[in-house]
């Protein structure tokens, strides 16, 4: 394992060979050859655990840990009507981080989940957030973002989310133990 890497950035092959270190499956002795034909695939299953790690990782990891992208450019922003603002999420999103739209006084790092108490209030122009006190709610695919001046054109200044890139694993090293735990009851 190479001790200097601060923040990886794998491909699966690569991921494997890292949970095959982790494992103490590597470096392979050769001096015999062994072959079975009645076995497991046993790169797939370590796949499948690495896959299954790093998507609760992804979910629930500390965000120094994970891959953090201002996704301002892919985000579609519609303003659906008294203010309120509608972004759907880029598939690669996997958690909102940090939220700001034009006008906003400060950016938004709290997430509401949907049909909880502050998304309610959300739905009254009385109790709804403004430009001092913005509000988000999560509604998994889309962000609903309270609020903007009623005829301004709706602008993401910032939409930092945890992000996800097909057949990549992107972490920080101090996430290797979580790894490990993971990958300990896996039969060899």
């Amino acid at each position: 394992m190479d001790n200097n890497v601060l923040f990886y950035d794998l491909s699966e092959n690569e991921m494997l060979a890292l949970c095959k270190r982790v494992m103490k499956l590597e470096p392979v002795r050769r001096e015999c050859a062994v072959e079975r034909e009645d076995g497991i695939d046993m790169d797939a299953w370590i796949m499948m655990r690495a896959r299954s790690w790093y998507a609760r990782l992804l979910q629930e990891g500390p965000l120094e840990w994970l891959p953090v992208e201002d996704l301002k450019d892919e985000v579609t922003v519609t303003n659906c009507s008294n203010g309120v603002v509608k972004a759907m999420l880029p598939p690669c999103c996997i958690r909102p981080v940090e939220w700001r739209l034009e006008g906003w006084h400060h950016s938004v790092s709290t997430f509401a989940a949907a049909g909880d108490r502050v998304d309610l209030l959300q739905r009254n122009p009385w109790t709804r957030g403004g430009a001092c006190q913005p509000v988000a709610v999560d509604h998994g695919n889309c962000l609903m973002l309270y609020s903007v001046a009623r005829d301004a054109t709706p602008a993401v200044v910032m939409a930092r989310c945890v992000t996800c890139r097909p057949a990549r694993f992107a972490f920080h090293q101090a996430a290797l133990p979580s790894l490990e735990a993971a990958l300990a009851d896996v039969a060899v």
